[in-house]
């Protein structure tokens, strides 16, 4: 193929028309165009050239608009995950913060549990067969050194749900306690009662009070460490007060006598009686038969010689006898 030079035309061909010969296969081909035609055909080729390349830099720029904004949104997401991230560290670290706080405040009311148990008796069985908790079956474990932050949620929920049902325990327990307690307050006050000396010996009347006075047998002045109670021979003879029997045998002027030991320094002691009917040891109750009035000893007749002592001192009985039960003293003639 080739093109051939044009050939020179006459007159008006020269003015309006050019001759252009193509060679194919070594044959040739010749065909005529106007220059106006030809000068279209550059300008369209021109122009759909410069048309094309304006596209092609308008696309480029675009795309390159476009990486940049992908970029751009791309940075914003890293940040945006990075922020999460520590945000996400920050909230399951609190969490564990909390749980080991959880944890040792749920150890110290397990102590305390444990010492209210002890107050108020023997575990129900519930509490008895429940399995002992641990601080991994509760919060859950460890993966890969990093704890998953819906494990340490569960965990929560589940120490959560631990101090709930502590907290009704221990509710119970504190009014099992205070029950106990007043019960106990009620049992010490009635052991006190009873380890009080308040009641009347023996039936009669009172003949000789606490203190100085003429003595019967001996007659003149002389202390008198009690009070004398007649009343006829063989009156039985009553424990003021519960405890111990101290002393159950004959005591010189006193005769036979019955010493009781009711605790916190406090002893009560019955002379001249004619017959005992307790032992050294043995322990009594408030208002049980001990001996029978006589006159045995340093004695004018049937009496009861009632002491009441405080750290081995005579003190005055009057008040540990029941004055509304206290029959009027009989004037000495």
């Amino acid at each position: 193929m080739g093109i051939a030079k044009p050939r020179e035309l006459s007159s008006p061909e020269k003015s309006y028309y050019l001759k252009i010969r193509l060679f194919l296969g070594g044959k040739g081909i010749a065909f005529s165009i106007p220059p106006i035609l030809l000068l279209l055909g550059l300008v369209c080729g021109f122009g759909s050239y410069k048309l094309a390349n304006t596209r092609a830099l308008s696309e480029s720029q675009r795309l390159t608009e476009k990486i940049a904004d992908l970029e751009l949104e791309n940075q914003q997401l890293q940040a945006f995950l990075e922020y999460k991230e520590k945000e996400r560290k920050q909230m399951v670290s609190l969490a564990e913060a909390r749980s080991k706080e959880l944890w040792n405040e749920l150890e110290t009311r397990d102590r305390e549990l444990s010492r209210l148990w002890k107050v108020v008796g023997e575990k129900p069985a519930a509490a008895a067969k429940r399995k002992p908790r641990t601080r991994e079956s509760l919060l859950g474990s460890r993966s890969g050194g990093r704890r998953n932050a819906l494990a340490v949620k569960v965990g929560y929920s589940q120490l959560t749900s631990e101090f709930q049902r502590d907290e009704k325990e221990i509710n119970s327990l504190w009014e099992a306690a205070l029950a106990y307690r007043q019960r106990k307050i009620e049992a010490y006050k009635a052991e006190m009662a009873s380890r009080t000396p308040s009641l009347w010996p023996c039936e009669g009347e009172l003949t000789s009070q606490f203190g100085n006075r003429i003595h019967p047998v001996y007659g003149y002045g002389r202390f008198h460490g009690g009070c004398d109670i007649t009343t006829p021979y063989g009156t039985s003879i009553k424990a003021t007060a519960a405890g111990v029997v101290k002393h159950s045998d004959w005591l010189g002027g006193y005769g036979q006598v019955v010493e009781i030991d009711h605790g916190n320094g406090l002893s009560t002691l019955y002379a001249h009686c004619s017959e005992l009917s307790v032992k050294k040891g043995q322990y009594v109750k408030k208002g049980q038969a001990i001996a029978k009035v006589g006159t045995t000893g340093l004695s004018s007749g049937p009496h009861c010689h009632y002491e009441v002592r405080r750290n081995g001192k005579q003190i005055d009985p009057s008040p540990y006898l029941k004055q509304k039960d206290a029959p009027k003293p009989i004037a000495k003639l």
